[in-house]
């Protein structure tokens, strides 16, 4: 490969050979290494695993959704069971405590023993999806792991599959209003989402209409149906760039002439739309460096709802029948604003704690979708959303948002010998100071009594350091039993807000993307530097970790500074950016460009030869022992980084 007159010759190219006997061979030998090098944590491995297993909940129960055919619908587990059971009951009558017979409609433990499944390499459900009236239950199977997903119907009242299966579906797929049909994605060889079609029960799915085709390969199709279920909203976008369609959801389309373009794309604009009665809602970062909402009418022109804010970020927006709900961040914090639609009224909901995080809705997926197809128009006045922190389990709260009464539905639990003590433990904001003087956020959690100790002693404490760093995604103080014996044991777990995420707005994405991607390795070294000078820990005594994107963060900084880290954990890494970014055959390529860059552009190109981790692998350095104790761990099916990214970026370290 030449790029800008140098040549490149990649000595491990032959480890992309998938099926080759030789690259089997060598992952088996790479596998068979790292055994033998953990064998002696065999007993601790246990010891861990005992612990884990000890504070799972396994009669975790969702809460319930009364749906207008007069039942509640919740998933749980079952104790020695793998998979969750998905329910409906009667609600108890004259405030009864207990239950009436429990439905217990779809066993996802009674599908992954089909025939189809049981002997598959992977099983994953992934969508239910309920027809209005309830009388069908669409549900989408994964059985290789490469988030291609299949689409099976069941008659709710027999119990009894339809014929009709649906293939290669991403993960959307909404039902028409009156249940004749359904709108899905299409994926393609290169795992993009490229055509949105609809099929009609009853009839063959290759008689499927293609309702739209996006012809541009950095385009990614998703779909959604509309608050007040008016319409089925399709967006096609790229990393910073989108376009919405939308088109009746009342019955069966006639052809493509039924989708309209709402939106059209514009270079670096991007739109995410909901309908409400006779408005859509937009948000939208035109003209502004964060989000900003409006609404247009349908079909004329916009009128701004919130106005754009440069130290505000709307992340997103629900539409209720008389509420507006605006999720915002500033400087780390998330907010939630209700918008009282009836006169325009706002207030904001309050919170005690200062590092928390919150989202929409729930965190089961099913529950949060039914809850979503009943808030319009029916208990439209309450809102739920999952709230939790380093130190307090997941709550799913209902807020009234005329009465501003918030109550509890449900709480993560955490069985264990001990029960779980939220007041052992501290959380906290710090930041350090950026290689360019910017301040660098970073969110830290430590058992309190242990981390004293430590320093009443002036002994550093051993510290697991997190960041992802990339696609203006978070990384949200969110709570974890299984990090409970990391923080029992002294540790101190800390997460850093690089640049390139979405913590402190759109400005703080872009200035870690591209040809400023640097900044984001600079932001988690200057926070290492912070943490260790503060004395939290030291550099023998710091381990980090990073997945997918944050695996890229992660061997970038271990090449820039070696001697800061005493270990480095990395899943499916991005590590080989040059020869990945210069061939658009690998799936995803093409759509990464607008984050990463395309190395034909020179100042890309540039910038990529700094920091592509395996490009930057230093000899010397490791010769002399000089690097951290590495674990690299990759997917021979993951479907965003390639097993052989990983495999030739430890064959070159070796």
């Amino acid at each position: 490969m030449v790029l800008h007159g140098e040549t490149w010759h990649d000595d491990f190219a032959w480890l992309t050979r998938r099926e080759d006997p030789a690259v089997r061979a060598y992952i088996q030998a790479e596998n068979a290494y790292t055994d033998a090098m953990l064998a002696d944590t065999g007993p601790l491995q246990r010891t861990l695993y005992s612990e884990f297993v000890s504070r799972l909940d396994e009669e975790e129960e969702t809460p319930r959704v009364a749906l207008p055919d007069g039942y509640a619908y919740f998933s749980k587990k079952v104790s020695g069971q793998e998979y969750r059971m998905h329910c409906r009951a009667v609600p108890p009558a004259n405030g009864a405590s207990v239950d009436p017979d429990v439905d217990v409609y779809f066993d996802e433990n009674a599908i992954a023993l089909l025939p189809h499944f049981k002997d598959a390499p992977y099983f994953k459900v992934g969508f239910l999806k309920h027809t209005m009236d309830g009388s069908i239950l669409a549900y989408s199977v994964d059985s290789t792991g490469n988030e291609h997903y299949t689409v099976y119907f069941m008659e709710m009242a027999t119990r009894t599959h339809l014929p009709d299966q649906i293939a290669d579906v991403y993960e959307d797929m909404e039902f028409s209003n009156d249940g004749r049909c359904v709108f899905y994605t299409r994926l393609d060889g290169t795992e993009r989402a490229y055509q949105m079609r609809v099929h009609v029960l009853g009839t063959p799915v290759d008689a499927d209409v293609v309702l739209y085709e996006e012809p541009d390969d950095m385009f990614f199709l998703t779909l959604f149906k509309g608050a007040d279920t008016q319409f089925i909203l399709m967006c096609s976008s790229a990393q910073i760039t989108s376009e919405t369609h939308y088109i009746s959801a009342a019955t069966v389309p006639s052809g493509p002439q039924d989708l309209h373009l709402l939106l059209p794309r514009e270079e670096g604009i991007q739109y995410t739309v909901d309908s409400h009665i006779d408005v859509f809602y937009v948000l939208t970062n035109e003209g502004s460096k964060n989000n900003w909402l409006f609404t247009l009418p349908i079909p004329d022109r916009r009128q701004a709802v919130i106005e754009p804010r440069d130290f505000v970020m709307i992340e997103t927006f629900h539409c209720h029948e008389h509420h507006l709900i605006v999720y915002e961040r500033s400087n780390c914090v998330p907010n939630v604003r209700v918008v009282d639609l009836r006169d325009n009224t706002y207030h904001y909901i309050s919170f005690s704690d200062t590092v928390y995080s919150l989202y929409p809705g729930t965190v089961n997926e099913e529950v949060a979708e039914l809850t979503r197809s009943v808030q319009f128009g029916h208990d439209t006045h309450l809102l739920r959303f999952t709230y939790g922190s380093f130190t307090q389990p997941k709550q799913v709260i209902e807020y009234n948002m005329d009465t501003r009464q918030m109550t509890v539905l449900s709480e993560e639990k955490v069985p264990a010998e001990l029960p779980y003590d939220p007041s052992f433990y501290v959380s906290r904001r710090l930041f350090a100071t950026g290689h360019d003087g910017t301040a660098v956020p970073i969110s830290i959690v430590y058992r309190r009594d242990l981390l004293g100790q430590c320093q009443a002693e002036g002994r550093p404490s051993p510290m697991l350091l997190h960041a992802y760093g990339a696609y203006g995604s978070l990384v949200n103080p969110m709570f974890s039993s299984t990090r409970l014996s990391l923080l029992d044991r002294g540790f101190v777990y800390a997460v850093v807000h690089t640049r390139g995420g979405g913590d402190l707005g759109n400005g703080w994405y872009e200035d870690g993307k591209l040809a400023k991607k640097p900044n984001t390795f600079h932001d988690f070294i200057s926070a290492a530097e912070h943490l260790i000078k503060e004395g939290y820990t030291s550099p023998e005594k710091l381990a980090i970790y990073g997945r997918s994107a944050g695996g890229l963060l992660i061997t970038a900084v271990v090449n820039m500074r070696p001697d800061l880290f005493r270990a480095a954990l990395t899943e499916v890494p991005f590590v080989d950016v040059i020869n990945t970014m210069s061939n658009p055959a690998i799936p995803w390529t093409a759509y990464e460009y607008e984050e990463w860059g395309n190395p034909e552009n020179r100042e890309i190109y540039d910038a990529m030869k700094t920091y592509c981790p395996y490009t930057n692998i230093s000899g010397p350095t490791l010769a002399a022992e000089g690097y951290p104790h590495l674990m690299v761990i990759g997917g021979m099916n993951d479907p965003r980084v390639a097993f052989f990214e990983p495999l030739k970026y430890v064959a070159k370290l070796r």
